[in-house]
Protein backbone atom coordinates (compact mmCIF):
# COMPACT_ATOMS: atom_id res chain seq x y z
CA UNK A 1 0.00 0.00 0.00
CA UNK A 2 1.40 3.29 -0.63
CA UNK A 3 0.08 6.61 0.55
CA UNK A 4 -0.03 10.30 -1.74
CA UNK A 5 0.95 12.61 0.11
CA UNK A 6 -0.70 15.41 -1.72
CA UNK A 7 -3.95 14.23 -1.32
CA UNK A 8 -3.57 12.17 1.66
CA UNK A 9 -4.91 8.88 0.56
CA UNK A 10 -4.18 5.02 0.23
CA UNK A 11 -4.08 3.50 -2.72
CA UNK A 12 -3.41 -0.50 -3.29
CA UNK A 13 -3.68 -2.70 -6.46
CA UNK A 14 -7.19 -3.65 -7.05
CA UNK A 15 -8.76 -0.60 -5.55
CA UNK A 16 -12.15 0.24 -6.84
CA UNK A 17 -12.91 -2.87 -8.48
CA UNK A 18 -16.44 -3.88 -6.63
CA UNK A 19 -17.59 0.02 -7.43
CA UNK A 20 -16.46 -0.57 -10.91
CA UNK A 21 -18.63 -3.63 -11.22
CA UNK A 22 -21.78 -1.86 -10.00
CA UNK A 23 -20.83 1.23 -12.16
CA UNK A 24 -20.72 -1.32 -15.31
CA UNK A 25 -24.13 -3.23 -14.24
CA UNK A 26 -25.93 0.28 -14.07
CA UNK A 27 -24.05 1.32 -17.55
CA UNK A 28 -24.71 -2.10 -19.66
CA UNK A 29 -27.92 -1.95 -17.99
CA UNK A 30 -29.12 1.45 -19.70
CA UNK A 31 -30.14 0.82 -22.96
CA UNK A 32 -32.99 -2.27 -21.70
CA UNK A 33 -34.36 0.00 -19.21
CA UNK A 34 -34.41 3.17 -21.40
CA UNK A 35 -36.57 0.80 -23.41
CA UNK A 36 -38.68 -1.03 -21.28
CA UNK A 37 -39.48 1.26 -18.52
CA UNK A 38 -40.90 4.14 -20.64
CA UNK A 39 -42.84 1.31 -22.11
CA UNK A 40 -44.56 0.18 -18.91
CA UNK A 41 -45.25 3.64 -17.59
CA UNK A 42 -46.99 4.29 -21.25
CA UNK A 43 -49.22 1.00 -20.85
CA UNK A 44 -50.22 2.29 -17.57
CA UNK A 45 -51.21 5.38 -18.50
CA UNK A 46 -48.95 7.27 -16.42
CA UNK A 47 -47.03 9.05 -19.15
CA UNK A 48 -47.59 9.96 -22.45
CA UNK A 49 -46.23 8.05 -25.35
CA UNK A 50 -43.72 10.46 -26.12
CA UNK A 51 -41.09 9.31 -23.32
CA UNK A 52 -40.56 6.00 -25.66
CA UNK A 53 -38.31 8.32 -27.44
CA UNK A 54 -35.85 7.23 -24.81
CA UNK A 55 -35.34 3.96 -26.27
CA UNK A 56 -34.29 6.03 -29.56
CA UNK A 57 -31.15 7.12 -28.16
CA UNK A 58 -30.80 4.38 -24.73
CA UNK A 59 -27.25 2.96 -26.86
CA UNK A 60 -25.95 6.06 -27.22
CA UNK A 61 -26.96 6.89 -23.25
CA UNK A 62 -25.91 3.68 -22.73
CA UNK A 63 -22.61 4.49 -24.36
CA UNK A 64 -22.21 7.49 -22.39
CA UNK A 65 -22.73 6.16 -18.88
CA UNK A 66 -20.24 3.13 -19.73
CA UNK A 67 -17.47 5.97 -20.60
CA UNK A 68 -18.79 7.94 -17.31
CA UNK A 69 -18.08 4.99 -15.39
CA UNK A 70 -14.75 4.26 -16.60
CA UNK A 71 -13.52 8.32 -17.17
CA UNK A 72 -11.21 9.50 -14.41
CA UNK A 73 -10.05 12.69 -13.49
CA UNK A 74 -6.88 13.46 -11.17
CA UNK A 75 -4.61 10.76 -12.05
CA UNK A 76 -1.77 10.12 -10.07
CA UNK A 77 1.56 8.02 -10.41
CA UNK A 78 2.32 6.39 -7.03
CA UNK A 79 5.15 3.87 -6.17
CA UNK A 80 4.99 0.86 -7.28
CA UNK A 81 3.97 0.99 -10.57
CA UNK A 82 0.54 2.46 -9.66
CA UNK A 83 -1.72 4.91 -11.60
CA UNK A 84 -4.65 6.02 -9.13
CA UNK A 85 -7.56 8.23 -9.76
CA UNK A 86 -10.93 9.13 -8.79
CA UNK A 87 -14.14 8.10 -10.85
CA UNK A 88 -17.92 8.06 -10.40
CA UNK A 89 -17.93 5.11 -8.40
CA UNK A 90 -14.90 6.04 -6.41
CA UNK A 91 -10.88 6.22 -5.97
CA UNK A 92 -9.62 3.34 -8.27
CA UNK A 93 -6.05 2.05 -9.07
CA UNK A 94 -4.40 0.62 -11.78
CA UNK A 95 -1.56 -1.74 -11.50
CA UNK A 96 0.97 -0.42 -14.35
CA UNK A 97 3.33 -3.29 -13.44
CA UNK A 98 0.24 -6.22 -14.02
CA UNK A 99 -1.32 -4.98 -17.36
CA UNK A 100 -3.72 -6.97 -18.67
CA UNK A 101 -5.12 -4.78 -21.85
CA UNK A 102 -4.10 -1.42 -23.36
CA UNK A 103 -6.76 0.11 -25.56
CA UNK A 104 -7.08 3.49 -26.79
CA UNK A 105 -9.99 5.66 -26.92
CA UNK A 106 -10.58 8.93 -29.48
CA UNK A 107 -13.69 10.84 -29.66
CA UNK A 108 -13.76 12.91 -32.44
CA UNK A 109 -15.66 16.33 -31.34
CA UNK A 110 -16.19 20.05 -33.02
CA UNK A 111 -12.41 21.08 -33.55
CA UNK A 112 -10.83 18.84 -31.13
CA UNK A 113 -10.49 15.45 -30.81
CA UNK A 114 -9.92 13.35 -27.23
CA UNK A 115 -7.06 11.16 -27.65
CA UNK A 116 -7.59 8.22 -24.48
CA UNK A 117 -5.84 5.55 -22.93
CA UNK A 118 -8.06 2.37 -21.69
CA UNK A 119 -5.82 0.58 -19.20
CA UNK A 120 -6.98 -2.85 -17.35
CA UNK A 121 -4.28 -4.90 -15.20
CA UNK A 122 -4.80 -8.07 -13.80
CA UNK A 123 -7.32 -7.49 -11.13
CA UNK A 124 -9.96 -6.43 -13.69
CA UNK A 125 -9.40 -3.02 -12.59
CA UNK A 126 -9.80 -0.10 -15.66
CA UNK A 127 -9.63 3.47 -16.14
CA UNK A 128 -10.07 5.47 -19.17
CA UNK A 129 -7.08 8.24 -18.70
CA UNK A 130 -5.44 11.00 -21.00
CA UNK A 131 -3.54 13.60 -18.64
CA UNK A 132 -2.03 13.24 -14.75
CA UNK A 133 -2.90 15.71 -12.53
CA UNK A 134 -1.17 19.03 -11.56
CA UNK A 135 -0.15 19.23 -15.51
CA UNK A 136 1.84 16.49 -15.09
CA UNK A 137 1.68 15.45 -18.51
CA UNK A 138 0.27 11.61 -20.03
CA UNK A 139 0.67 8.58 -18.10
CA UNK A 140 2.06 7.24 -21.59
CA UNK A 141 6.01 7.14 -20.05
CA UNK A 142 5.08 5.38 -17.32
CA UNK A 143 2.95 2.75 -19.41
CA UNK A 144 5.95 2.10 -22.10
CA UNK A 145 8.01 1.36 -19.40
CA UNK A 146 6.01 -0.67 -17.34
CA UNK A 147 4.89 -2.86 -20.84
CA UNK A 148 9.15 -2.53 -21.61
CA UNK A 149 9.60 -4.50 -17.97
CA UNK A 150 6.54 -6.38 -17.92
CA UNK A 151 7.74 -10.19 -17.07
CA UNK A 152 4.11 -11.85 -16.94
CA UNK A 153 1.85 -13.13 -19.57
CA UNK A 154 1.86 -10.52 -22.71
CA UNK A 155 -0.46 -7.57 -22.47
CA UNK A 156 -2.69 -7.00 -24.89
CA UNK A 157 -2.18 -3.68 -26.83
CA UNK A 158 -4.37 -2.21 -29.03
CA UNK A 159 -2.69 -1.24 -32.59
CA UNK A 160 -3.64 2.32 -32.07
CA UNK A 161 -2.34 2.39 -28.58
CA UNK A 162 0.86 0.78 -29.73
CA UNK A 163 0.93 3.64 -32.13
CA UNK A 164 0.87 6.08 -29.63
CA UNK A 165 2.64 4.50 -26.74
CA UNK A 166 5.39 3.92 -29.55
CA UNK A 167 5.91 0.36 -28.72
CA UNK A 168 6.58 -2.64 -31.37
CA UNK A 169 3.16 -5.51 -30.60
CA UNK A 170 5.01 -8.86 -30.82
CA UNK A 171 8.89 -7.75 -30.88
CA UNK A 172 9.60 -7.16 -27.49
CA UNK A 173 10.41 -10.33 -25.99
CA UNK A 174 6.81 -11.51 -25.93
CA UNK A 175 5.73 -8.82 -23.29
CA UNK A 176 3.56 -7.43 -26.06
CA UNK A 177 0.79 -9.41 -28.08
CA UNK A 178 -1.06 -7.08 -30.76
CA UNK A 179 -4.22 -6.21 -30.00
CA UNK A 180 -7.35 -4.89 -32.78
CA UNK A 181 -6.04 -2.40 -35.11
CA UNK A 182 -8.15 0.01 -37.16
CA UNK A 183 -6.53 1.20 -40.16
CA UNK A 184 -6.55 5.29 -40.83
CA UNK A 185 -9.45 4.51 -43.65
CA UNK A 186 -11.58 2.67 -42.10
CA UNK A 187 -11.42 5.52 -39.06
CA UNK A 188 -12.33 7.97 -41.69
CA UNK A 189 -15.51 5.87 -42.61
CA UNK A 190 -16.32 4.86 -38.86
CA UNK A 191 -19.03 8.06 -38.54
CA UNK A 192 -20.72 6.73 -41.39
CA UNK A 193 -20.57 3.23 -40.98
CA UNK A 194 -21.70 4.01 -37.25
CA UNK A 195 -25.07 5.85 -38.53
CA UNK A 196 -25.79 3.75 -40.88
CA UNK A 197 -26.13 1.05 -38.42
CA UNK A 198 -27.09 3.21 -35.78
CA UNK A 199 -29.99 4.30 -36.71
CA UNK A 200 -32.03 1.67 -38.04
CA UNK A 201 -31.29 -0.23 -34.30
CA UNK A 202 -32.46 2.91 -32.75
CA UNK A 203 -35.44 3.12 -34.74
CA UNK A 204 -36.08 -0.40 -33.82
CA UNK A 205 -35.34 0.02 -30.25
CA UNK A 206 -38.19 2.56 -30.18
CA UNK A 207 -40.86 0.72 -32.33
CA UNK A 208 -40.59 -2.15 -29.24
CA UNK A 209 -40.55 -0.03 -26.77
CA UNK A 210 -43.79 1.97 -28.63
CA UNK A 211 -45.06 -1.87 -28.73
CA UNK A 212 -44.62 -3.03 -25.19
CA UNK A 213 -46.26 0.20 -24.46
CA UNK A 214 -49.09 -0.60 -26.38
CA UNK A 215 -49.07 2.26 -28.68
CA UNK A 216 -48.45 -0.16 -31.89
Amino acid sequence: MTTDSAEVVSVFPGQGRPGQRIGDLIAWSAPPVLVVVPAVLVRAGLVGDGLCLLAMFSLLLGAAAVYCVNGCWHARLHAGGLLSARTLTGRRTVDLTRLEKVGRLEIAGRGTTADLLVLTDVHGTRIVVDKLAGGEGTPDAAVREALEKHSGPPVLVSGRAAERLRVAAGRRGGRIRPGRSRSNALAAFLPLLLALVGVPVSLGLLLVSLALGGVL
